[in-house]
């Protein structure tokens, strides 16, 4: 009794196995069973997918093209086509593909959805916004968890400015993925929301926004100077100040756009030693931050204290040697000093190998040079990937030069 057991369990495996290897093989569509194999027994298919991996578009869409004629119910097959079509800036093309597949009444839900998914990329790269919002919701709809409808959807709110939808769609993806990630990205949309109610005259929305944008994530640089900025409207001067000192706890690296208005507050304040101490602290706590030393030589001759200034720039090149904005302060200040022959040619030796360039930027994702910081990348349209390029600097000459004065 046992062993029969057993050679009924052996055959229902068996059983089992064939008839999971005979779905793989064969897809249930319109109501008869179609061969899959037909795409693999071709050559067209597989050498019109090396020619995709490979760049080689023109030729991918001809062997796809022959794959789509040798199996005509093959789904995957026209919606690759239609999206080569886009590519290759045949959008009108691509649209007529994407359609028909959506004419389709045998299309499983995720299969109208990842169709619906590429009709909408074609609307949006035809410029057809509205057209394109409507079906990367609807796709959002069949599949909520489509990352990617999501992210464009986001995106098409941002090219809009419709920063309130662009966060709703964020807060959206946050939860598909499940990850805290998207707080700096989410700060930032409720920043540009007080930035177009500051536009508006809202003062008092403006306000309440930076401070969600601040809550949000706590390293929301321009949230801090523009709720700042709108405290010194409203005569509040220590809660500004306190503000951007605040910015500068937490974004440390970021601390030289709240400089100027430090300055300014803490002059009106009546306290402008407290500059001072600012300056001196960050230079303390980082001895590359050239920035702050910059900032304090130029408070410093602002003062009369030329002297002071001038060492302060010279021990900042070293460590940004082809900054202009470095160079320019040290003109201003070897000018008020009456060119001092042994100054000036102190100078000259600390930058003869540097190359002057005007404070550039450089976005992380895609490379978009810029001449200031900017929050979004124009070209990328990510969020905060913008850092300080720099160009590789000889050191040691530099360093010896300053360490023999």
């Amino acid at each position: 009794m046992g062993d029969y057991t057993l050679i009924v369990v052996l055959v229902a495996l068996l059983v089992g196995l064939a008839l999971g290897k005979g779905w793989e093989r064969y897809k249930l569509q319109g109501g008869r069973l179609v061969d899959r194999r037909r795409l693999r027994d071709t050559p067209h298919y597989m050498l019109g997918l090396s020619f995709l991996a490979d760049g080689q578009i023109d030729q991918a869409i001809d062997e796809l093209t022959k794959a789509a004629q040798a199996d005509r119910g093959a789904l995957e097959v026209q919606m690759i086509l239609g999206n080569l079509y886009r590519q290759k800036g045949q959008v009108g093309r691509a649209i007529t593909v994407h359609q028909a597949l959506l004419q389709r009444s045998s299309l499983t839900r995720l299969e109208h959805a990842q169709c619906l998914l590429c009709l909408a990329l074609d609307f949006r790269h035809a410029g057809f916004v509205d057209r394109a919002l409507a079906a990367f919701r609807e796709v959002v709809r069949l599949d909520p968890h489509s990352r990617y409808a999501l992210m464009n959807l986001q995106k098409l709110h941002e090219e809009q400015r419709q920063w309130a939808e662009a966060a709703q769609v964020r807060a959206q993806i946050a939860l598909v993925d499940g990850a805290s990630e998207h707080q700096q990205i989410l700060g930032f949309l409720r920043n540009e929301i007080g930035s177009t109610q500051t536009a508006a005259g809202d003062t008092a929305g403006a306000a309440a926004s930076f401070r969600d944008a601040i809550a949000i994530d706590a390293r929301t640089v321009p949230a801090y100077l523009s709720l700042g900025d709108v405290m010194m409207e409203r005569g509040q001067v220590d809660e500004a100040v306190g503000l951007w000192e605040q910015l500068v706890r937490e974004v440390p690296e970021r601390a030289y756009l709240a400089f100027d208005r430090l300055e300014r507050a803490y002059k009106k304040s009546g306290r402008p030693g407290r500059f001072v101490d600012l300056c001196e602290t960050l230079i303390s706590r980082s001895p590359q931050d050239w920035r702050a030393r910059l900032a304090l030589s130029r408070h410093l001759a602002c003062a009369g204290r030329h002297g002071e200034a001038l060492d302060l720039l010279f021990h900042a090149l070293p460590h940004n040697p082809h900054g202009l904005v470095v160079h320019q302060a040290v003109w201003e200040v070897l000018t008020a000093l009456d060119l001092d022959e042994r100054l000036v040619r102190r100078y000259v030796d600390l930058t003869r190998e540097a190359v002057f360039y005007l404070d550039p930027h450089v976005c992380m994702r895609c490379r978009y040079r810029s001449t200031e910081l900017l929050w979004q990348c124009p070209q990328c349209h990510e969020w905060n990937t913008f850092v300080e390029e720099r160009i590789a600097a000889k050191d040691a000459p530099i360093a010896e030069a300053i360490s023999s004065e």
